[in-house]
């Protein structure tokens, strides 16, 4: 327990985590599907989906994992903790998703099933696909075990799925209410049918036991805020187990056109609406005589959104998580995420993160919580003929006791957000020294530019740091202060030293610049509009700038990466090129990027089989230089300059005097390799010989290793021995400092035989 003196603790918000990225072309012809299963407001090439466990006394949430979908790509499950896949279904081109991925986890010990339910639209129809496979006592897929797929059909255009705890679903139509049996027992035959509009719905909610009885005196009900012609409306759709199956209670609670409404929530039978004005509008909601009314309703003025996307959701019963993002005005460029007290009207906790440069009209914000301390995020960025879809994972928390504390120390931020804007103040002006190192710049012809910059920006960097060092009175050194980089100008930076390409002219850009700002670790992917820092860098061919890239930019893409390595493999054979190893090296480094991100890319990007048996032969060398280190005594493995050969083939390639990255990176990009390409070398019968030798290779060292771990035990005992001795070996000091700290030694003495 905490002792009484310790302080409460405080609502959190951070900045969000990059779990994966996708980018697609614009299309008028493609499916797009509703971001998430709970609204309708937001749709997507991507969505996210949720992930449950089904008991006897209901359906919760499984923390920590997250479904996702890419049209026509893959359904990914993610465990959001460690960022990593733990299972994925790959799906045809062809395929158009309707519906985002429901997992459904039950049963208990060694007899669990997962089963991923998602629908296909067929024309009048809807295809819904459930996979069904076995899990261990630890919840994790029996290796070998095979997967019972069953497919059936439903009527109309299925936009979502909810699991009931008697297996039973509930299908989501913009017409209807759907309630289907259970698909791994009666082949889900539709059972009822609540009719309605749903066609615009702002938020969809599944509830169960105590608080389904008082929307609807059923033991399970589906709640949804809908837009109509009366407004703002709730429906309560309350499942009983006798006839009629479905049974529907609505009403208008809050007067408001579909085109004011920013976004809506519900939650314990609170009610909150965010119009596009700025009103924050929240409301208690109640069944009485046949219909759903709104009381106790009151209204907080914020700025007004105009247009930006906006998204609530609620975190408990008296507390919203507000999302914002930013449109076409410049005065808004970071995206938004806050936690406010529905109940003192008061923000919490906000964060911010940068976009970049704002997206154009069309962007959008989808949520799904995950966990109790994370909120899944689903941001799209259209940048002219592109799509960015990114998926977050926001940490959040709201402790159940000691808010009105944070309360009251929260004026200044709640003032901000009540103020002038409804994001984000405008970032504080530039010094005169940046603005004339802007403006100079910019008056120098675009073929010269670059250099000029690269003259300028060096003098501004020296002088800044002359005067902040005779400031603070210090030498040169890497301890010294430096220039003060603020990301306005950054960016402004980058858009002279790395201008757009213009037509029948050679890319232009300023390398002493960009390296410089580079290794300082202020530039982001999304400094650069339409999502194109690495595209631009990849057509000048400076390497120097391309692995500063990979090395120092926090949040680049796992397609550009790839998309250098691709560059790296073109150019093997060039002098003037690094080795793929090197390039290969600052891809493995810490901090990993996602894996199925990974995986997509390397498809994306990399499809000659050379390519790939290069890649692997790059895994083999450094696992062997791995596996060897430790024997040798050695601090890293390292491997040599030269022109290898890949094993049983004639591609060649030239390797580089790099440091091998760590044994689980290697092991983990391997596995990318293959199980990306395992079709794709299978047909090809050139590749085999090379792959049988890279499979004797390690089937010989997992034994060797085997029989080593022979030596393990004796070996410990002498390993224990030798560290129980140094530890009782007493700290060596010098002879000088021991002398020292006897002389401060003062003899013990008395007043009687002190001789003065």
């Amino acid at each position: 327990m905490s002792s009484r003196g310790a302080p409460a603790a405080a609502p959190l918000v951070q900045t969000p985590i990059q779990l994966a990225v996708h980018s697609h072309a614009k299309d008028a012809h493609d499916t797009l599907l509703c971001s998430t299963r709970t609204s309708s407001t937001a749709r997507s090439h991507v969505a996210l989906g949720d992930v449950v466990r089904m008991r006897s006394s209901g359906v919760r949430r499984r923390r920590g994992l997250v479904a996702s979908v890419e049209q026509g790509v893959a359904i990914v499950l993610m465990d959001v903790q460690t960022q990593t896949p733990v299972h994925t279904y790959t799906l045809a081109p062809s395929d158009r998703v309707c519906t985002p991925p429901l997992v459904v986890e039950r049963g208990a010990g060694d007899a669990q099933t997962r089963t991923t339910l998602v629908g296909y639209a067929r024309g009048a129809h809807t295809a819904l696909c459930a996979r069904t496979e076995r899990l261990d006592a630890r919840g994790r897929a029996v290796p070998g075990a095979a997967t019972e797929t069953r497919t059936w059909d439903v009527r109309g255009a299925v936009e979502g799925l909810f699991a009931l705890p008697t297996g039973e679903l509930l299908a989501v139509r913009p017409d209807a209410i759907v309630l289907l049996a259970d698909p791994l027992e009666d082949g889900a035959a539709e059972l009822a049918e609540a009719p309605g509009a749903f066609s615009m719905r702002y938020d969809t909610q599944l509830v169960h036991g105590a608080e389904a009885r008082a929307v609807s005196d059923a033991p399970s009900a589906l709640v949804l805020v809908t837009g109509g012609a009366h407004g703002v409306e709730t429906a309560c759709i309350g499942v009983h187990a006798d006839a009629p199956r479905l049974r529907a209670v609505h009403g208008a609670v809050h007067a408001a056109r579909p085109a004011d409404v920013a976004s809506a929530a519900w939650t314990h039978g609170t009610l909150a609406v965010l119009e596009r004005r700025g009103a924050l509008v929240s409301a208690h909601t109640r069944v009485a005589h046949g219909a759903v009314h709104a009381s106790d309703t009151r209204a907080v003025e914020l700025a007004p959104l105009r247009g930006a996307a906006a998204r609530l959701v609620f975190l408990s019963a008296s507390h919203l998580l507000l999302l914002a993002l930013p449109t076409s005005d410049e005065r808004r460029e970071r995206a938004a995420a806050l936690v406010w007290d529905v109940e003192l009207d008061t923000v919490l906790a906000q964060a911010e993160w940068s976009l970049g440069a704002s997206p154009a009209h069309g962007a959008s914000v989808a949520a799904a919580r995950v966990s109790d301390a994370h909120v899944a995020l689903l941001v799209d960025t259209p940048h002219r003929d592109v799509v960015r879809s990114s998926v977050l994972a926001l940490p959040v928390s709201v402790p159940p006791t000691g808010l009105l504390v944070h309360a009251l120390h929260a004026a200044a931020p709640t003032a901000a957000w009540r103020g002038a804007a409804a994001a984000p103040a405008r970032a504080p002006a530039l010094g005169e020294a940046h603005d004339a190192l802007l403006a100079r710049a910019a008056q120098a012809p675009p073929a010269e530019r670059a250099a000029t910059l690269d003259a300028l920006f060096a003098a501004f960097v020296r002088e800044e740091s002359e005067r902040l060092r005779a400031a603070a009175n210090v030498k040169a050194s890497r301890k010294a202060p430096k220039p003060a980089l603020p990301t306005p100008f950054v960016q402004a930076l980058l858009a002279l030293a790395l201008p757009a390409p213009e037509r029948g002219q050679p890319p232009r850009h300023a390398p002493h610049t960009l390296r410089y700002l580079l290794e300082r670790g202020v530039v982001s992917a999304a400094m650069v509009p339409d999502d194109a820092l690495v595209p631009r860098l990849r057509a000048t061919r400076d390497w120097s700038v391309l692995a500063l890239v990979l090395r120092h930019v926090p949040d680049l893409a796992e397609a550009h990466a790839i998309a250098i390595v691709r560059d790296a493999l073109a150019a093997r054979h060039d002098a003037a090129a690094p080795g793929v190893a090197r390039v290969l090296q600052h891809v493995l480094a810490p901090p990993p990027f996602s894996k199925p991100a990974v995986r997509m890319a390397l498809r994306t990007h990399i499809a000659d089989n050379d390519e790939v048996l290069i890649l692997l032969d790059v895994v083999r060398v450094w696992l062997d230089a791995q596996l060897h280190a430790p024997l040798a005594g050695a601090r890293e493995a390292r491997g040599a300059d030269g022109v290898r050969t890949v094993p049983r083939t004639a591609i060649t390639y030239r390797t580089s005097d790099v440091r091998a990255p760590p044994l689980d990176a290697v092991a983990s990009f391997g596995e990318d390799v293959l199980d990306t390409y395992f079709p794709q070398l299978l047909a090809d019968p050139a590749t085999h010989a090379c792959l049988a030798e890279v499979t004797r290779a390690l089937t010989q060292a997992a034994a060797d290793v085997q029989t080593l771990a022979r030596l393990g035990a004796p070996l410990d005992a002498f390993a224990r021995a030798d560290k129980g001795r140094g530890a009782a070996r007493p700290d060596a000091k010098s002879r000088r400092l021991a002398l020292h700290e006897a002389s401060l030694l003062v003899p013990l003495y008395s007043r009687d035989t002190l001789d003065v």
